[in-house]
């Protein structure tokens, strides 16, 4: 698959999925997925191997965030949470250019690696930040309380993931998490305990079903 080819693909998907994105977004998230492949063959951001299979396992999915947040008013902070190869975070910075994407990756080798990604096709309003998540606040006491959106796409149970993000949050800010078709009772119901706790408020569930790797639900959270 060429750019192109990927470009037409991530302009159709996030079309389908009600996402509102800048003109040429999608040719520069399709250059940014050839981006991560490439480094990919030095440092593990993704088991793809080419460009086709980064749009579908990355990118297509990534798009679902049309479903889950509004396109205004764009949100001054977002935080993505466990960023591995920079989705959904960068997905969110493409969408939203005059918000400020905080990509959260614990392995400094990848967080460098997602750097230089976004910095190749010129994506200038992330940076990736190699912490643990749950030492964000030591090192940047004023995210407290100042993200509109909170992303978490393949990191942990809804709890856990709650847990680590609630001192993050904004008044009526958004916890949007990637899961699985189908989620485990036990989770569901962790995640609401800690959600009731923390006055957070589930919002329903958006389910999606890309071709591959298969259909997906977010499960978004409100404060």
């Amino acid at each position: 698959m060429s750019v192109e080819g990927a470009s037409e693909r991530l302009e159709a998907a996030a079309r389908e999925r009600g996402l509102l994105w800048p003109v040429g977004s999608a040719e520069r998230l399709a250059r940014y997925l050839a981006e991560v492949v490439r480094v990919s063959q030095e440092i593990n951001l993704t088991a793809a191997k080419t460009l086709e299979q980064a749009v579908e396992v990355l990118g297509v999915p990534s798009l679902a965030l049309g479903r889950a947040v509004p396109a205004e008013p764009a949100p001054r902070l977002v935080i993505d949470l466990g960023s591995g190869n920079g989705m959904p975070g960068v997905v969110a910075a493409l969408a939203w250019p005059t918000s400020w994407v905080l990509l959260i990756e614990r392995r400094a080798k990848k967080a460098r690696a997602i750097q230089a990604c976004t910095a190749a096709v010129g994506i200038t309003n992330v940076e990736a930040l190699p912490i643990d998540g749950r030492e964000l606040l030591r090192e940047r006491p004023k995210m407290r309380s100042a993200a509109q959106v909170v992303l978490a796409r393949g990191v942990g149970t809804l709890a856990e993931v709650a847990r680590i993000a609630l001192p993050w949050l904004a008044r009526g800010g958004r916890l949007v998490q990637w899961k699985g078709a189908e989620l485990e009772p036990a989770e569901r119901r962790a995640g609401e305990l800690v959600a009731r706790r923390a006055e957070l408020k589930l919002q329903h569930d958006v389910v999606f079903d890309p071709p591959r790797p298969g259909p997906g639900r977010l499960v978004i959270y409100r404060r």
